[in-house]
């Protein structure tokens, strides 16, 4: 915990004002009751809207209220359960061949994660995982593949991903690797995916335990995630 001398301006905790951080150019799906539709009998996320303005995210079609609202502690999101699709998508809203998204998410130790995001276009997809003590970015198609070590931890993590034509970037917290394909990797326009790979009611394993706390789409990549992790370092402690 931080001890600080002095009082603090309102708003300096993002956790609690989320508009004291802005990331421009971005669509945020930040999680809190607020930005939630909740049905009321079965208690499943029905709907994620984007702070400020942007897409919201809907249930999949295998998602049958399945996806709840999950909280510990002080953090609060789209609490997946393993082998079970909660998952959530944006149709239609990332241009594909270059991007950034990045993801907040808190996984239990001895949990995985597996699939957190997937942008999802008709001839190829591009996935972020986290299993095994491994965190990796790669497409569907073999065309290229990115891997971070992911030890596990009582903490959220902060993993961005950032294509720009062959180039793929990935950063877990404070480490960054990059990688470089021949060929474009994605074209056209994809959906975003929030803990799955697409709609469809398979590929149970690669489903996971996480709690999903922010994310965020910036239409054009980025080259400073200052307030990222400004965002994340306020909001978990």
């Amino acid at each position: 915990m931080f001890e600080l001398p002095d009082p603090l301006p309102p708003g300096a905790l993002t956790a609690a004002h989320p508009d004291a951080s802005p990331m421009p150019g971005a669509t945020w799906w930040h999680g809190h009751p607020a930005a939630w539709d909740v049905d009321p009998q079965t208690g499943a996320l029905a709907l994620w809207r984007a702070h400020k303005s942007g897409p919201p995210l809907e249930p999949t079609g295998p998602n049958q209220n399945n996806g709840q609202p999950g909280e510990l502690d002080t953090l609060q999101g789209l609490q997946l359960r393993e082998r079970v699709h909660c998952g959530m998508v944006a149709e239609n809203a990332v241009i594909a061949a270059s991007f950034t998204v990045a993801i907040r998410y808190y996984v239990t130790p001895g949990s995985a994660a597996r699939t957190l995001f997937t942008v999802n276009t008709p001839d190829n997809y591009l996935f972020l995982s986290d299993t095994g003590g491994t965190l990796i970015a790669k497409d569907d198609r073999g065309r290229i593949a990115a891997t971070l070590p992911s030890p596990e931890t009582e903490a959220p993590k902060l993993a961005i991903v950032t294509l720009n034509g062959t180039q793929l970037t990935l950063t877990l917290d404070d480490k960054t690797t990059r990688a470089k394909a021949i060929d474009q990797i994605l074209d056209g326009t994809g959906s975003l995916f929030i803990g799955c790979r697409n709609n469809r009611p398979r590929l149970l394993k690669t489903l996971g335990s996480a709690l999903i706390l922010d994310v965020w789409h910036f239409a054009k990549p980025i080259t400073d995630a200052t307030p990222l992790k400004r965002h994340h370092l306020w909001a978990s402690t």
